[in-house]
Formats: structure tokens, sequence, C-alpha cells
């Protein structure tokens, strides 16, 4: 009997796992769609390619050797195609060295990787010991503290926030650079202003977690066993609020993983954030699609993975 109903779960499980596989292939084919669309309605990208003083025969040529001439239907048709066969295309922009827009993501994915892992670090070391202390310490000086960071957090600009470090820690005192990257002190700015705001949402949604799970009766079970106050914060009650924060988590993940266009502009990071907005300054529209691609298969592949793992640690959903 108990191995019949390990196997129901386990096919119930596969069917819900296959299921959200389904809603990610559709959501992204969707994104595909979309994309496509809308970046033809930025403009005409000949018009970057080709000198102002262009004749009319040239723009033309241009067109045939983008294959911009033909029916949006079969420009649409062979994308789909080469995305299946795994060929993003050729950038526009560096046409003349036939660089396919895969080799341009992948030149840029390390920096932004670099700093997206640095800024998870900061965002972790900072954030967990602020949610899980003030809950603990509910309505007392360090909660209001952190729960005034938080807010700030969630409502300075991340724009704004980089520029203040940059006018404090680069131009006031000098003891970091302002922009570029290098060695590991470059980092140091772009990660402190991408995890500011994660840092704000990980303390609120984690503190409103544990201070319910520090008032259920589990947690006063173990306090009466004798259990030390750091044993059941860092391990039991943390265990059980961390799947509501799980989400937020893989979402959090995602944003970093992915660069913040705003940041790496900022600070002048060669990552794929900074690259996209080349790519849509000079009308690239396969390299434009390509990242969206890659931004947009980042997250949905990060929600099928939060799915997922809430299955595996949830008994309830299966």
């Amino acid at each position: 009997m108990a191995t019949r109903t390990a196997t129901s779960r386990g096919r119930s499980t596969g069917r819900s796992i296959a299921v959200r596989l389904g809603h990610a292939l559709i959501s992204l084919f969707v994104l595909l769609v979309i994309t496509w669309g809308i970046v033809r309605l930025t403009g005409d990208p000949v018009n970057f390619l080709v000198p102002p003083e262009a004749t009319v025969q040239q723009r033309e040529l241009a067109r045939q050797r983008l294959g911009l001439d033909r029916p949006l239907i079969v420009q649409f048709g062979d994308y789909i195609g080469g995305v299946l066969r795994g060929d993003l295309g050729i950038s526009y922009r560096r046409a003349s060295l036939n660089t396919p827009v895969a080799d341009a993501i992948v030149e840029r994915v390390p920096a932004t990787v670099y700093m997206g892992l640095a800024a998870l670090l900061v965002a972790v070391l900072i954030g967990l010991p602020l949610g899980i202390y003030a809950a603990y310490w509910r309505g007392s000086v360090f909660d209001t503290v952190a729960r005034f960071l938080a807010a700030l957090g969630q409502a300075v600009p991340e724009f704004w926030f980089g520029l203040m470090l940059i006018l404090v820690f680069a131009v006031g005192l000098g003891v970091l650079p302002s922009g570029g990257a290098g060695d590991p002190k470059h980092v140091v700015l772009p990660a402190f202003t991408l995890a500011f705001s994660l840092v704000a949402g990980l303390v609120r949604l984690l503190r409103s977690s544990m201070i319910e799970v520090l008032g259920s009766e589990y947690v006063s079970l173990h306090r009466i066993k004798g259990l030390p106050e750091r044993e059941i914060l860092w391990k039991h009650a943390l265990r059980n609020a961390g799947l509501t924060t799980l989400t937020y988590m893989g979402m959090m993940v995602a944003s970093l993983l992915t660069g913040s266009v705003l940041v790496e502009t900022i600070f002048n990071w060669p990552g794929i954030g900074r690259l996209f907005i080349e790519a849509v300054s000079f009308r690239d529209f396969p390299l434009i699609q390509g990242l969206i691609l890659v931004f947009g298969a980042t997250y949905i592949a990060m929600n099928l993975l939060v799915d997922v793992l809430y299955l595996v640690l949830n008994p309830r959903l299966r």
C-alpha cells in the first residue's frame, strides 16, 4: 500500500512539473512574439548602419543584406527557425565582422555573473541577519532601524543610490573607483547598489515570516526543551520561514544574473545590461531579441525552479 502511495505521489509530482514546464515554454514563445514585434517599432536600423549621405540605392542594398526587405512573416519565420536551431542571428552593429548574437552575449556574461554573485553575497549577508533579528527583537530600536532601512531601500531609485555612492566613496573619499572593471575594488560600488533594494525586500518579507513562525507552538515547544535561541532562530524557525521567501529569493537571483541595466550603465560595467543599452541605441534587432530572450528565459527558468522546489519541500502541494 505504501509503495502504491509513493508511486502515485511520484506520478502526481511528475505531472505537475510537466504542466509547469509546458507553461514555461508557452510563456517563452509569447515573449519571443511580443519582442519581435515591438523592436520593429523602434525605428529603421539602416539609419544607424549607413552614413547620412548614403544614397537610396545604398540604403536598399543594406536592407537586402540584412534581410529587412522581405515580408515580415518571412522574417519572423526565419527568426523562430533560427532560435530552434540555437542560432540567434548576426548582430547588425557587428555585421562587418560577422559576429553571431550568441557570441556577443557570451562575451559579456562573465562580468554580469561576477557582479551578480557579489551583490547576492552582500544581500544575503546583510538581509538575513537584519530580517531574523528584527523579528526576534520586534518593537526594539534594532527593529525600527531595520524597518527604516527596508523602507528606504524600496523607495530610493537605484540610479540615485549609485550616484550617491560614487559621490561619497569615489569623488569625496577617493577610496573606490567610480566605474569600469578590473580589480575587486571595481565591483564594490555596483554590487552594493544592486543589493540595496534586494536587501530591503528580503528584510521586509523575512521579518514578517519570522514573526509568524516565532509565535507558533512548535517554537514554544523547542524553547521548553531548552534548545538555544540561536539554534531555534537559524535552524528551525528560518527553515520554515524560508518557504515564504523562496519565491522572492528566486526572483532575486534571476535579477542579479540578468544584470541591472541602470547599474551597469552608471558604473560603465561591461555586462549584458550595458550591452542591451548599446543594442537599443543602434537598433540592433537581433541583439535586442537575443538579450530579451536570455532575460526572459532566466526569469522563466527561476520561476520553474521555485515551483519545483515548492513541490519538493512542501508535501501538501503534492
